[in-house]
């Protein structure tokens, strides 16, 4: 026993020593480098990519080449990848009417495997593109949300080189990221075709927009405004907001008419609602028009919508609807100290899934 007694102590003061003693400092560790991304590559990059979430978006504005008659068009794809699920495919189509005052808006959706980004079909929907000449070939179907059963044969070309928005990233947080550009004018010529069965030629503008990356569209929604002046400049503003509706991001970039950019901050920028419109389909209420300014280029806008209601709210297909975004996208008109014509996009106003919204929406089975 006292010789266990001896061994204890010993323990104890060797332990003590060791409590006492001063720590051995780790070795130095350098900081971890940040992945740097890679830059956009065009127009290696026009083709579909490996990630969440991407689309292809076209918009433009048409003059009949007979009798005057002006129209706006939107023909979209969007790629959807997830973990374990087939790829995919969902595709908008609408056109609005200006001298008619109607809007007339479809959808399709194919699922399968990945499609070249630059021949995408979608139920006969077609959009194809080597980077600097583009077709569209789609033609709706007579049903809810079609005034006319509008068919479109384009041809569109690159009149200056891609806009790379933010540097060509934007940063959601924690939704993702997104690579960015933009092909501000694009001439368009080809042939438009009504629920009559006659094709008319039709000569206009475009604007083409490309996104993709690892992100999800949340609670949130955006304000987007594509706008081309009559002196050959353009302006893209995009106004991100969160679930409860603030601003938590702003990103513009005004395109000159050689097609060199300026990034524009959000201090930068102004963009106020001047009215409003509640939409009878969905319930949901839209800004509608705005005054935009933009100091540093000299720029005070009044943007107006060439006719009130825009919105794709995809009645009758209420298996899209609950899958996809009900939105407002719309043919503007700007004046002010320029001129020009435009989209404006709005996103987050409607809430899908709402009681008397998806009541209204139900019950809309007219045009």
């Amino acid at each position: 026993m006292p010789g266990r007694r001896r061994l204890l102590l010993l323990g104890a003061g060797l332990l003590a020593t060791a409590c006492t003693a001063a720590p051995i400092p780790l070795p130095t560790v350098p900081p971890p480098t940040a992945t740097v991304l890679p830059a956009i590559s065009y127009p290696a990059d026009a083709g579909s990519h490996d990630v969440l979430t991407e689309w292809w978006y076209y918009t433009g504005h048409l003059q009949a080449q007979g009798a005057p008659h002006e129209y706006g068009f939107e023909f979209t794809v969007f790629q959807l990848r997830r973990v374990g699920a087939p790829v995919v495919y969902l595709a908008h189509f609408a056109v609005t009417d200006v001298d008619g005052q109607s809007f007339s808006h479809q959808a399709r959706t194919v699922n399968g495997a990945a499609q070249s980004g630059l021949a995408l079909n979608v139920q006969d929907w077609q959009a194809t593109s080597d980077g600097t000449d583009d077709t569209i070939q789609a033609q709706m179907e007579p049903g809810p949300g079609v005034v006319h059963a509008y068919g479109l044969n384009l041809q569109l070309h690159s009149e200056k080189p891609p806009a790379l928005h933010n540097g060509g990233y934007l940063d959601y947080g924690p939704q993702g990221g997104s690579y960015y550009y933009s092909r501000t004018r694009l001439g368009v010529t080809g042939q438009l075709r009504s629920d009559q069965g006659d094709w008319e030629a039709v000569a206009g503008q475009a604007w083409m927009d490309h996104q993709w990356g690892n992100f999800v569209i949340g609670n949130g929604g955006w304000d987007w405004y594509s706008l081309q002046l009559d002196d050959d400049r353009e302006l893209m503003l995009y106004v991100l907001r969160d679930a409860r509706g603030s601003t938590v991001g702003v990103y513009g970039t005004a395109v000159g008419p050689g097609g060199a950019t300026r990034p524009l901050a959000g201090s930068d920028i102004s963009a106020v609602a001047t009215g409003s419109w509640t939409s009878p389909h969905t319930g949901a209420v839209y800004p509608s028009g705005w005054h935009v300014t933009v100091p540093g280029e000299g720029l005070d806008l009044l943007i107006t919508p060439r006719v009130q209601d825009q919105e794709l709210y995809f009645p009758g297909q209420s298996a899209l609807r609950s899958s996809v975004t009900t939105y407002w996208e719309g043919a503007v008109s700007v004046a002010g100290n320029a001129s020009g014509e435009g989209y404006v996009e709005l996103t987050g106003y409607a809430k899908v899934g709402s009681e008397v919204g998806d009541r209204r929406a139900a019950s809309d089975t007219g045009p």
